[in-house]
């Protein structure tokens, strides 16, 4: 039996990944419920869930933007309303919070309790805080054993889990093939298989800040591919990569990670329109790493479209594309990239010797 139940729709399962990432990194798996890890297969799922509700101390009802309770989640809400325990409706994205008019009778009382927003940057501890005010001695707050591997099974876990990073690893990188190539749609396809790789790694590993860099940077990937075709995904990607990134620089971090975790943050910036907060994201990675190639050519692109509105700055542009050179020259991703900085450095160099000769 667990003490936290994560309630969520199938369409937002995005938001629970990031959700029961962060709880099980407090609280521990055992901790935590949610369908997508809890229920081993072959498993009478309405039992198991009844199971669940009728034992834990927290209901978390995850509330995403156009959230309507179907008929399965009225029940849920509703069995936790009934058992007075703790219920946090969270509100996500740009959700609105639910009203007694657009509740079912049932889960009316779901409109007076105070919700939390993913929006809000103590999101996280004030989450942690209502939780642990009902739930004593999470495993967070124990400190861990040293790891030492204790038969076949220890050995099998830590293989698997070696493998499906390997296999994220790969699953990202050829999604960025496919997108530096244009090809959105089987992008997708490889980006959302790395995203069921990640769930299963993060069971294996709760509270890992590798992997929650790597799911930050996934989110990324997933609101590029996004864009065009599905703004609102995008909108919704750009907002859980920024939660967990910012969340990450406000820790103290190793050296490489720290410069993710800002240029991730810088990212999310970039793909939102707001590039001088882009700049000063990626400026903040490059000045922790000089060496992050990837850091330095976002800032480029962040540079080139803060231009775009006004005067590009030439000389920050020449000296980002350096480099990225420098510091990217055996990347095999990067190199198609350096060819379109240094046409398009070229352009606007033109641009600018052409005004600079027509000026009075």
């Amino acid at each position: 039996m667990t003490d936290i139940f994560l309630s969520y729709r199938r369409r937002d399962s995005d938001y629970a990944l990031l959700l029961y990432a962060w709880l099980t990194e407090h609280f521990g798996t055992r901790h935590v419920f949610w369908d997508r890890e809890g229920i081993d297969a072959g498993k009478d799922f309405q039992a198991v869930l009844s199971q669940q509700l009728r034992g834990c101390r927290a209901f978390i009802a995850l509330i995403g933007p156009e959230w309507n309770a179907s008929e399965w989640i009225k029940q849920e809400i509703a069995t936790a309303l009934r058992r007075k325990i703790l219920v946090l409706p969270v509100l996500v994205g740009d959700a609105p919070r639910p009203t007694a008019e657009t509740l079912p009778r049932a889960i009316r009382k779901l409109a007076v309790l105070q919700t939390l927003e993913t929006a809000d940057l103590r999101f996280r501890a004030r989450l942690i805080e209502a939780l642990e005010h009902v739930i004593t001695a999470p495993a967070a707050r124990r400190k861990p054993a040293k790891a030492t591997v204790h038969g076949i099974e220890d050995v099998r876990a830590r293989r698997l889990a070696t493998l499906l990073r390997s296999q994220s690893d790969h699953l990202q990188s050829r999604a960025l093939e496919l997108l530096l190539q244009g090809e959105i749609k089987p992008a997708l396809e490889v980006l959302n298989e790395a995203f069921e790789l990640l769930m299963a790694l993060l069971d294996f590993h709760p509270g890992d800040i590798e992997l929650e860099v790597r799911l930050g940077f996934l989110y990324k990937d997933l609101a590029q591919a996004s864009q065009k075709t599905s703004p609102e995904h995008a909108s919704r990607y750009i907002q859980s990569g920024r939660q967990i990134f910012e969340a990450l620089v406000e820790r103290k971090l190793e050296r490489t990670v720290g410069a993710s975790a800002w240029n991730g943050v810088g990212n999310m910036y970039l793909l939102s329109g707001d590039y001088n907060k882009a700049i000063e994201c990626s400026k903040r990675a490059v000045s922790i790493m000089p060496s992050y190639a990837y850091a330095w050519a976002d800032l480029f692109q962040a540079y080139d479209l803060a231009g775009q509105s006004g005067k590009p700055n030439l000389k920050a542009l020449r000296r980002a594309l350096r480099q990225i050179k420098a510091t990217g020259k055996n990347d095999k991703l990067l190199a198609s990239s350096i060819k379109k900085y240094e046409a398009r450095l070229s352009f606007l160099d033109q641009q600018s010797s052409e005004r600079n000769r027509l000026a009075p």
